[in-house]
């Protein structure tokens, strides 16, 4: 194992998140001592902050503040930790062994919100994966991510300060739907608008040295799996649902990845 989130030795992944997403839970608040309590083993450092909502209009999120508080119970090396409020569940990772390790710790945390809280409707199931696409020296971006991703048309006069951003939507089976975000810029990487408050340590990808003049891209990729009507929070069947999802956004980012991506980044499979 090393410091990287996932298996790979030189993993371009910065950041995860899984997320339950459930119908507001407006009496949480008379939960979380037991909860906090159960999840205190694993998880024993405890921080109480507001949760944010995002607006999305169009391809454009807008972040909000909320009233709601929300509590964060994270591993000691605050490396993955387990968010509660008001609708639903995350768990959030800068740092994992691999997906089946990822997916274990989010149904933990899934079977304890289960036992404690009764009658939890959920209404969507999501993954999410930031990778932070860092070329070698000589090398652009582009010869790691399928062409088709590249948002930059060469319309400006200078060779500096380009950003583009392109998106995708794509219908999935089972009724998922996936997500997928390029953004093409200069310097260090940064995490999307709606994550730029992160509690976590930051992970290998988000400390690396990066010049300001160096071509560097982000790859964004979210898959989720809405419950229409809503569905009786089932650990079993919604843990089932995620590595489905998880499948998805597996076979998403080896499309738009190339071999020189995954040689480099040292692919297991």
């Amino acid at each position: 194992m090393t410091d990287r989130l996932g298996a790979w030795s030189n993993a371009p992944l910065a950041y995860a998140l899984a997320e339950v997403r459930t119908e507001r839970l407006a009496d949480i608040e008379d939960f979380q001592a037991e909860l906090a309590g159960k999840l205190r083993d694993v998880y024993p450092v405890q921080r109480t902050t507001k949760t944010i909502n995002i607006v999305s209009s169009g391809t454009q999120l807008v972040v909000e503040a909320s009233a709601d508080a929300a509590w964060e119970f994270a591993t000691p090396d605050n490396h993955v930790a387990v968010i509660l409020r008001t609708n639903g569940l995350v768990l959030h990772a800068t740092k994992y062994e691999d997906s089946q390790n990822f997916l274990d710790q989010l149904d933990y945390a899934v079977r304890v919100l289960s036992k404690v809280v009764s009658s939890v409707y959920v209404n969507r199931l999501g993954l999410r994966y930031i990778d932070f696409v860092l070329a070698r020296s000589g090398e652009e971006p582009e010869i790691y991510v399928h062409e088709r991703l590249n948002p930059n048309l060469e319309l400006s006069d200078t060779e500096k300060d380009v950003t583009g951003t392109s998106l995708s939507v794509y219908r999935m089976r089972n009724d998922a739907v996936l997500n997928v975000r390029y953004t093409r810029a200069q310097g260090s990487p940064e995490l999307p608008p709606d994550l730029s408050q992160m509690s976590l340590e930051k992970s290998p990808p988000m400390l690396e040295d990066v010049a300001e003049d160096q071509a560097t891209a982000v790859l964004d990729i979210d898959c989720h799996k809405p419950y229409s009507p809503v569905q009786h929070l089932d650990p079993d069947r919604d843990i089932e649902q995620f590595w489905s999802i998880r499948d998805i956004i597996s076979e998403a980012f080896k499309i738009a990845t190339t071999d020189h991506a995954r040689k480099i980044w040292g692919a297991t499979t």
